[in-house]
């Protein structure tokens, strides 16, 4: 009788036996597999840019198989070149430079839209009362082709202010405009909380709050190329698992959030990263982050005075949202707000 209930016991046994060896196994194969390195790029040290920091601290790089270097190239334009060498396969930045390149061939497309309105206040020195006063003045922009650029010239082109009207500058970094119009070799700048509140502090004035406009703009997105879409699929929808969880994240963890944008904005004051948690990343963050089709069609409007191909070119040339539809449709993301 107790040899009979040893043998069911055994028999029973090996099933739940097999079933934990097998996922020993995948574990250990999982546990040797090695991690894949990737370089990503970002532009500018700003709120827009927390879905790729909180992705590398809150680990959901490495959980997806992925050893992510982050690199700062400041200005979408040296970013986007680049991503087409090959030196960063997947940057996070400015979709003007990004549509710009895939019109000279370069097969650049967005595989994921960030931030889909304008993120911008422009501030300007005293002697700018109007929007119209901006005409023969220096307006600095982190890099020339750059996004803050593409955004103040489709803005100001609305307003009757046209692009020859100003003087652009390739003034580089936040710090490095301020410092300029400080010393009035610059009159006006565009700028993203927290670092309105520092410019407010130094004695500029708020002219018009971008943010505000109830208009559609691709401000800025996940960059690849279609090559590297043919070639590494795999590591882009890994990438994208990744993103489309940082982003969970920051929506649902403010706090935690904003200990990340103190961070890497490098700011000890707590009441700046509250702000710029509030005003950008809330405000503008969806969970599912696709790309805007109107916000790239604006600037395409803007951009055929200069480049006939832009006229002839739809939004959808643009964009890949594959990967997006893949993990929408599998309940992927869903899954996570539940």
């Amino acid at each position: 009788m107790r040899r009979r209930n040893m043998n069911r016991l055994f028999r029973t046994s090996i099933p739940f036996l097999v079933a934990l060896l097998v996922a020993l196994s995948h574990s250990f194969v999982a546990a040797q597999t090695p991690m894949e390195k990737l370089r990503v790029a970002y532009t500018v040290i700003a709120p827009t840019q927390l879905n790729v920091w909180t992705a590398k601290d809150m680990g959901y790089y490495a959980k997806n198989g992925l050893d992510v270097e982050l690199v700062l190239l400041v200005g979408a334009p040296l970013a986007v070149t680049a991503l087409v060498a090959g030196e960063t396969p997947i940057v996070h930045t400015g979709a003007s430079a990004v549509i710009t390149s895939n019109l000279a061939g370069s097969g650049t497309v967005l595989v994921a839209g960030a931030i889909n309105r304008f993120p911008y206040v422009l501030f300007v020195t005293d002697q700018i009362k109007r929007v119209e006063d901006l005409k023969g003045k220096k307006f600095g922009v982190s890099r020339i082709g750059s996004a803050d650029n593409a955004a103040a010239v489709t803005v100001l082109d609305k307003l009757g202010v046209k692009e020859n009207d100003v003087t652009y500058v390739q003034a580089g970094s936040i710090p490095a405009r301020l410092a300029a119009m400080q010393t009035n070799a610059l009159q006006a700048t565009l700028l993203q909380a927290p670092e309105t509140l520092k410019a407010k502090e130094i004695g500029l004035r708020a002219l018009l709050d971008f943010t505000k406009l109830d208009v559609e703009w691709q401000q800025n997105g996940v960059a690849v190329t279609r090559d590297y879409i043919k070639k590494k699929p795999d590591t882009i929808r890994r990438f994208m698992r990744a993103y489309v969880e940082a982003i969970h994240y920051n929506l649902t963890n403010p706090k935690g959030a904003q200990k990340i944008l103190q961070k890497y904005l490098a700011i000890k004051d707590e009441k700046p990263v509250e702000e710029a948690y509030n005003e950008i990343v809330v405000k503008l963050t969806r969970r599912v982050p696709y790309p805007t089709e109107p916000g790239i069609q604006i600037f395409l409007d803007q951009l055929k005075v200069k480049n006939p191909k832009a006229g002839q070119a739809k939004p959808s040339d643009f964009t890949d949202v594959s990967f997006l539809k893949e993990l929408e449709s599998s309940g992927y993301i869903d899954k996570m707000y539940k």
